[in-house]
């Protein structure tokens, strides 16, 4: 569905970026209902999902209104209920949590794909997101194997003793090399120089473990095993994207920075 959107149109792949960080922000929600807080829940998702389909429409200088109007609504939520039983400022702060990790963040994927609809023709949006997804499954794949065969230094072991030093390391040269290749086998006309693909790679690689152990610390705090409530036993919709959630804000930067493009 993810290839065949980036070969039709942009909207649609803000489609999926809209429909992913929706059914994330329903996971996330759902959890930490289950732990006894008491989130704002429509208000929150419906953030999660404005936030991308504004910055797709209207560019990043939307979020600031969209985040505003979204605490508005969670403090409206908390103003009408009864009493303070409904524990108001720490739902608050998790509903807020909520909002900014999956629907501020995730929101950045809609403005790289944005990107596409100024280019002049040039696909500059989703030829960027196609590398950014290629890169952060680089990453998790020489993160696993290297971590599994070698790694002994854990990266943080109160978080996660799985993730290692050397899984780290691993996972950086996997999409370093796969960023290499995609130079050498496809001329693309957004990211034309080794160069800055290289760099592309290395932003990949220090954002997206971050994310990962973000989720983690998040999981381990609310002593969950994953945030999957959707589909059970699939680990879940965030624990699929949690890399992407921080890797696309530094690459909708880094792209409009660099404007490779003109390399």
């Amino acid at each position: 569905m993810f290839i065949g959107a980036l070969k039709y149109k942009p909207w649609a792949v803000a489609v999926i970026v809209v429909v992913v960080l929706g059914l994330g922000a329903v996971e996330y929600f759902d959890r930490v209902r289950e732990k006894g807080y008491q989130p704002a829940f429509v208000p929150g998702i419906v953030a999660c999902v404005a936030a991308p389909a504004a910055v797709y429409h209207y560019g990043t200088g939307a979020l600031p209104l969209v985040m505003m109007l979204a605490f508005v609504a969670c403090a409206v939520s908390f103003i009408g209920a009864p009493n303070l039983e409904s524990n108001p400022m720490p739902n608050m702060a998790i509903t807020s949590l909520g909002i900014t990790w999956i629907g501020m963040l995730g929101s950045f994927g809609a403005g790289i794909v944005a990107l596409s609809n100024f280019g002049g023709g040039n696909p500059i949006g989703t030829d960027t997101l196609c590398l950014l997804a290629i890169g952060v499954v680089a990453n998790d794949i020489g993160a696993l194997f290297v971590g599994s065969a070698v790694g002994k230094t854990p990266l943080r072991h109160w978080i996660s003793p799985n993730k290692s030093v050397e899984g780290f390391l691993g996972g950086t040269v996997l999409t370093l090399g796969a960023m290499f290749l995609v130079g050498v086998a496809d001329k693309s006309s957004t990211w034309n120089s080794t160069g800055d693909l290289l760099l592309l790679g290395l932003v990949i690689s220090l954002m997206a473990p971050i994310g990962d152990l973000t989720e983690s610390m998040f999981k381990r705090n609310l002593d969950v095993k994953d945030f999957g409530s959707i589909v059970k036993g699939h680990g879940g919709i965030l624990d699929r994207f949690d890399g992407f959630l921080f890797v696309m804000p530094a690459v909708y930067y880094l792209t409009i920075t660099l404007q490779p493009w003109f390399s």
